[in-house]
């Protein structure tokens, strides 16, 4: 049986901590959090490389640097809820399942969600409630939200989402318009006292736009 011990420490060493990630909190939950059980028996072998991985769905999962420095851009304490979107099959909220109070993962692919359910609670990850929905309504039952994490790219974010968040809240995703050429950017969105959100981009990547955060399209005649 093949020990993911060094290849997930390395993992932290190599690629989270050099690109700023120094919030020990978060460290801790990367090497506590076995990736290679939620990618296939074949994709095992890479689990740790510093690459995006398909899933299926046309959906993947998020290379472990990019979504690391989305967590810990989000800075989430301990007694925050936080609502974890397009997770697929679960190591998105298995981390932040260890930061937070509670995690609210929104997932719309059934086998996704019966994956995601059966590691962690195999995991003994007990505080994530998982919630059969379209991605980009969320869960407006169980917010309002302090950290909102979207696990893909959107061109717009929907006014009902932003709604969920709680004043002083913090929303993290990939901008980017399926039409560019370039790269996207990691944006963080804080919600302010007027419920208006103040923009921060953080850093270039790549991303794939998730079901439901496509811009409408325009036509001009």
């Amino acid at each position: 049986m093949t020990d993911y011990s060094v290849a997930r420490k390395n993992m932290v060493e190599c690629q989270l901590h050099p690109c700023g990630v120094n919030d020990e909190r978060v460290l801790t939950a990367y090497k506590n959090t076995p990736r290679e059980r939620f990618v296939s028996q074949m994709q095992r072998s890479i689990a740790y490389a510093d690459n995006e991985l398909p899933l299926g769905h046309e959906r993947f999962l998020i290379s472990p640097m990019v979504h690391a420095r989305m967590i810990h851009a989000t800075k989430v304490k301990p007694d925050d809820v936080v609502l974890d979107i397009g997770g697929a099959t679960g190591y998105s909220a298995a981390v932040l399942s260890q930061l937070a109070t509670t995690v609210v993962a929104v997932e719309n692919q059934a086998d996704f969600l019966e994956q995601a359910k059966t590691t962690l609670i195999d995991m003994d990850l007990l505080n994530i409630l998982h919630v059969d929905n379209a991605l980009n309504d969320g869960d407006a039952k169980h917010g309002p939200y302090d950290v909102i994490i979207i696990n893909g790219a959107a061109e717009v974010i929907p006014e009902a989402l932003l709604d969920q968040l709680n004043i002083g809240g913090r929303l993290c995703y990939i901008e980017r318009r399926i039409s560019a050429k370039s790269y996207g950017q990691v944006v963080l969105l804080t919600k302010r006292a007027d419920n208006q959100c103040d923009k921060r981009v953080l850093f270039e990547t790549n991303g794939h736009v998730l079901s439901g955060f496509a811009a409408e399209e325009s036509f001009s005649f």
